[in-house]
Parts: structure tokens; C-alpha cells; sequence
């Protein structure tokens, strides 16, 4: 008997931790992946942080939760201004289709953004005859700096921005590569790089206000699709202008 009894207990124990081994994981042992101080501006479904007009046809949700250029059709920005931040996105080009698009940061004037804000560039540098290390190439700060890295997936795969933009300092990691950085302190002359190059910016971009909305390109109606857009703040400082002052007047002396 006691025998039996051993040996009932060994395969007791054994079924007990064969179960355990597949038990779903409690709270005690479970650790979620939080989103702590991350505003998401789209995540599939709701757009409300984008002032977007969705019966104009021109931007449209497909059933994946991407948020696409439909048609031809106006950009859209964030309804809200900031400052300090870092801002993680993905995108989708395709090839033969001439995409084009574009992340817009800090945009004083959402109806002059090419003049009053910075473009982070999305392009098919194939369609367009375009150089990876180009000043118009995917992940450049267009017309500012060129990517330094390739850092491009394949057309048709997703892409993954961080943009950070903290005080002077704007950075750009493409797919887990630091591709751009500039120190906008240097860009002090208008229509010029601080290396001398000529840029079409009629206003110093190094003086440009340290804040505004953040928009998503459409350019003539190619196709981009965007994902998983969300935001956190770098800093306390708060935006104090409204986009409707004429640019002129909020440049830094």
C-alpha cells in the first residue's frame, strides 16, 4: 500500500507541474506592456486627436486600422500645438505608385506648413530617381539634413519613425537607426544650411517657434498609410501661441 501511495503521489506531481507548466500566468507573474505617459494620436480607430473631415473621401481607415490617403486632398494636423516630445509612428510605401508623404513637426501655420514648420520626408527614393543619402530622400528633414544611414525596409513593408524634437535639437531614427540630427541654433540665415548649402525656406528655420501642430502629408493623392501614432512629452513648457499670428511676428530675434 504504501507503495501505491508513493506512486500515486509521484504521478500527482508530475501531472501538477506538466499543468503549471502551461497555466495561464496570473497577476502575481503577469507584467503587461504599459503605455504610461504616451498620448495616442491614432491607434486604428479613433482619429479625434486629428482635425480630419473623413467625407471629403480624401482620408479613409481601412479594415487593418490604417489610416490612408485616399485621394487628392489636404493634409491633416494634430488639433492640438507641442512643444517637447518624441513622436513614434509607422508608415507604408508601395512601389510604381510615386509615393510621396511627409510628417510635418512643429507647424506654425497649418495652411503655410512647407514655410512655417519642418517636413520629415516619406518618399519612394526609386520612383523618384532619388538617392538613399539625398536631401529630398526617405528620412530626410527635407531641404535641412540628409539620412546619414540607410536605414529603409522594403517598399511595401512598414516602416518605423521616432521624431524627437526637444528645445534646438531634432532627431530622426528610422527602423532603429539614428538617420538625422540637426541643432537648429546653426540654421541662423535664411534660404541657407549651416554648411553653406541654399535651402528653400524664406524665414531661418533656427528661429521658427519651438512649437506647433504635428501633421501627416497628402501629397497629390499617392498612396501612404500610417499606424500606431502616438506621443510623449519631453518637457512642462506649454505652447502659447495659436497658429493664427503671422509668422513674421513670432520669429526669434
Amino acid at each position: 500500500m504504501n507503495r501505491l501511495l508513493t506512486r500515486l503521489s509521484l504521478v500527482f506531481l508530475v501531472l501538477t507541474a506538466s499543468i503549471a507548466a502551461f497555466a495561464v500566468p496570473q497577476a502575481a507573474d503577469y507584467k503587461p506592456v504599459m503605455k504610461i505617459g504616451w498620448e495616442i494620436l491614432f491607434d486604428g480607430k479613433g482619429t479625434n486627436a486629428f482635425d480630419v473631415d473623413f467625407s471629403a473621401g480624401a482620408w479613409a481607415v481601412d479594415p487593418d486600422g490604417s489610416l490612408y490617403v485616399a485621394k487628392a486632398g489636404p493634409s491633416i494636423f494634430t488639433k492640438k500645438r507641442y512643444c517637447d516630445y518624441v513622436l513614434e509612428l509607422d508608415y507604408r510605401i508601395v512601389s510604381g505608385k510615386k509615393s510621396n508623404s511627409g510628417v510635418f513637426i512643429r507647424t506654425h501655420n497649418n495652411r503655410d506648413e512647407v514655410n512655417t514648420g519642418m517636413e520629415i520626408q516619406i518618399l519612394d527614393n526609386a520612383d523618384y530617381g532619388e538617392k538613399w543619402d539625398a536631401m529630398n530622400a526617405n528620412g530626410a528633414i527635407y531641404d535641412l539634413v540628409h539620412p546619414s544611414v540607410d536605414a529603409n525596409n522594403p517598399l511595401g513593408d512598414w516602416n518605423h519613425y521616432r521624431i524627437t524634437a526637444n528645445g534646438s535639437k531634432i532627431r530622426v531614427v528610422l527602423n532603429g537607426k539614428e538617420i538625422c540630427f540637426a541643432d537648429l541654433t546653426k540654421w541662423s540665415v535664411a534660404r541657407k544650411n549651416p554648411n553653406g548649402q541654399e535651402n528653400k525656406f524664406p524665414y531661418p528655420i533656427g528661429a521658427l517657434p519651438q512649437e506647433g501642430f504635428i501633421g501627416l502629408q497628402n501629397y497629390g493623392g499617392v498612396p501612404v498609410w500610417f499606424r500606431n501614432i502616438k506621443l510623449k512629452a519631453l518637457s512642462k513648457r506649454q505652447p502659447k501661441l495659436t497658429g493664427q499670428e503671422p509668422i513674421t511676428d513670432v520669429l526669434a530675434k
